[in-house]
């Protein structure tokens, strides 16, 4: 399952979530309405984000858990739907036919979820409520919500942007701490926020000057960009879900020296 920043839609990294599907992973992406800048409904209407802009400091973390807990109960939603799915029923609410042999190609005792910025922490918070989700993938999220108390005790893998310093997010060290499963916490050379997405190669493609977009994508190729990050999540999903080997999560690779294995 892929969940995408907040106020993005599901298409955000469609990149990975092409790469996941052409090795024979079954990818559900999921939009969240009102957050999303728009989601279309059966029969046409489209509600669009309508999170207020917040003006206080507690008015911004009270939007942030809201945001979270809808999030949360519109995955878990999803997940109900495709076990109803996996048992012979069709929960397509405009009652188009699904595609033959959908129930059987799903496997829900190994599921894993990942997804960007906000996304990611969902991610981690899913995992905290439902144990149906065996592994997760947080790309460059601020991490909140309970699961930082708590921590996991399933496989969980931190993706990171290039940041040190005073921009370091100090919610990594923490959750780290609270991570009891297979861990591991890799951070990618020359990126930033937004290299999570698929904007990391459609910015520049618009013409923007690299001076407006190295600070949201980065300063590393977009293209390799993407190789790397597929190369890593593949990994990871293959061996918490497949019980492949994922020997790149064992240490640095001379074919990727952009990502370093953190800490």
């Amino acid at each position: 399952m892929y969940s995408p920043g907040f106020g993005l839609e599901r298409t955000g990294s469609t990149a990975l979530v092409q790469d996941l599907a052409s090795r024979g992973f079954v990818v559900v992406t999921v939009d969240h309405t009102h957050d999303a800048q728009f989601v279309e409904f059966p029969g046409g209407r489209v509600a669009e984000h309508a999170v207020p802009a917040p003006t206080t400091p507690e008015e911004a973390d009270a939007a942030l858990a809201k945001a979270l807990a809808v999030r949360v109960a519109d995955t878990r939603f999803v997940l109900d739907q495709l076990t109803a799915i996996t048992r012979g029923r069709n929960p397509d609410a405009a009652r188009c036919p699904l595609p033959p042999g959908l129930g059987e190609a799903l496997d829900l005792h190994q599921v894993g979820m990942f997804g960007s910025s906000m996304g990611g922490a969902e991610a981690a918070e899913v995992m905290r409520v439902d144990r149906r989700v065996r592994a997760g993938l947080n790309l460059d999220g601020t991490w909140f919500g309970r699961v930082l108390t708590t921590g996991l005790d399933r496989p969980f893998l931190m993706l990171s942007a290039d940041f040190d310093g005073p921009d370091e997010d100090e919610t990594w060290s923490q959750m780290w701490g609270k991570l009891r499963g297979s861990r591991y916490w890799l951070q990618l050379k020359d990126s930033r926020h937004l290299s999570f997405t698929d904007l990391q190669v459609l910015t520049p493609q618009a013409g923007t000057p690299p001076a407006d977009y190295e600070p949201l994508i980065g300063s590393i190729d977009g293209e390799r960009s993407i190789e790397v990050q597929r190369s890593y999540v593949r990994a990871f999903f293959e061996r918490h879900l497949r019980h492949g080997d994922g020997r790149l999560l064992s240490g640095p690779s001379p074919r990727y020296p952009e990502m370093r294995f953190l800490p």
